[in-house]
C-alpha cells in the first residue's frame, strides 16, 4: 500500500514540475511573441526608426570560441538578411569573453539573438530605438536646396561665358557645392541604411572560473613581477622624498640654532 501511495506522489510531482516548465516556456514564447508584435507595429508606423539590439550570454569559458565562431559563420552565411560583421574580439585568458557587432535586416535579427542565447544562459537584453525622421527630413531639404542652387549656378555659367572673371567665380562655387551634395547625399544614404538595417550586439562572458586554485595561481604567477614593480615604485618614492627630508632637516638645525641663541640671551 505505501508503495502505491509513493509512485502516485512522485507522478503527482512530475506532473506538476511538467506544467510548471510547460507554464514557463508558454509564458516565455507569449512575451517575445508580443515583443515582435510591438516592434512590427512601430516599425510600420514610422520608416524612419534606427533599431540596436543588445544581449549578454553566461557560458562555460570552453565554449566561448567555438560559440563565437559559429555566429562568425551563420552571419557569413545569411545573405538572404545580408548579415555583415561589423566588429569582432575574443580575448581567451584567465577570464574569456568575446564581443560580435553585425549589421542585418530587421528579418535577420531573431535568428541571430536565437542563436546567441540558446547556447547559455542570458544575463541582459536590450533593444534600444531611434527615430531619425528629423535628421533624415532636414537632410533631403537641404539636399534638395543644394541641388536647386547647383542648377542656378549652372544657368548662370552658361549666360556668362564672355566674362572670364565671372566664370572662374562660378566654377569655385560650383565645385564647393558639388562636395556638399556629395557629404549630404553620403550623409542621407547612412541615416536611411540605419533605418533599413539593424544593428545586434553580442557579447559571450564566462562569470565562474575554472577552480577553487585558479585566482591563486594566477596570483602567484605574478608574484615576482608584482614584487619588483612594488620595490620599484618604492625606490621612486624614496627618491622623491629623499630631497624634502634633508630640506626638513636642515630647517629644524637652523631653528634649533636660532632657538639656542634666543634662550642664552633670556
Amino acid at each position: 500500500m505505501n508503495y502505491i501511495k509513493y509512485i502516485l506522489s512522485s507522478l503527482i510531482l512530475l506532473n506538476i514540475i511538467g506544467c510548471s516548465s510547460e507554464s514557463s516556456y508558454d509564458a516565455a514564447s507569449l512575451s517575445k511573441r508580443k515583443e515582435a508584435s510591438v516592434e512590427a507595429e512601430q516599425r510600420n508606423r514610422s520608416e524612419y526608426l534606427a533599431y540596436e539590439h543588445r544581449i549578454t550570454i553566461d557560458l562555460p569559458k570552453d565554449d566561448i570560441g567555438k560559440i563565437f565562431e559559429e555566429i562568425i559563420s551563420f552571419c557569413a552565411d545569411d545573405t538572404t538578411n545580408k548579415c555583415t560583421i561589423i566588429h569582432s574580439s575574443i580575448n581567451t585568458g584567465d577570464y574569456s569573453s568575446s564581443n560580435i557587432q553585425a549589421r542585418v535586416l530587421p528579418a535577420g535579427v531573431e535568428p541571430l539573438l536565437s542563436l546567441a542565447s540558446g547556447q547559455g544562459n542570458i544575463l541582459n537584453k536590450s533593444t534600444d530605438v531611434e527615430d531619425l525622421q528629423d535628421a533624415i527630413v532636414n537632410g533631403s531639404k537641404r539636399l534638395e536646396m543644394l541641388l536647386q542652387y547647383q542648377s542656378r549656378l549652372i544657368e548662370l555659367e552658361k549666360e556668362s561665358t564672355s566674362d572670364i572673371e565671372s566664370l572662374i567665380k562660378i566654377a569655385q562655387e560650383l565645385s564647393k557645392v558639388q562636395s556638399n551634395i556629395e557629404y549630404a547625399q553620403g550623409e542621407k544614404a547612412k541615416l536611411l541604411q540605419r533605418t533599413q538595417m539593424d544593428i545586434v550586439h553580442i557579447s559571450l562572458r564566462s562569470r565562474s572560473y575554472v577552480s577553487f586554485w585558479g585566482p591563486i595561481s594566477g596570483s602567484l604567477a605574478d608574484f615576482g613581477e608584482n614584487l619588483s614593480e612594488g620595490i620599484s615604485q618604492a625606490i621612486i618614492t624614496v627618491a622623491y622624498l629623499l630631497p624634502w627630508v634633508l630640506i626638513v632637516l636642515f630647517l629644524l638645525y637652523v631653528l634649533r640654532i636660532v632657538w639656542r641663541k634666543t634662550r642664552a640671551k633670556e
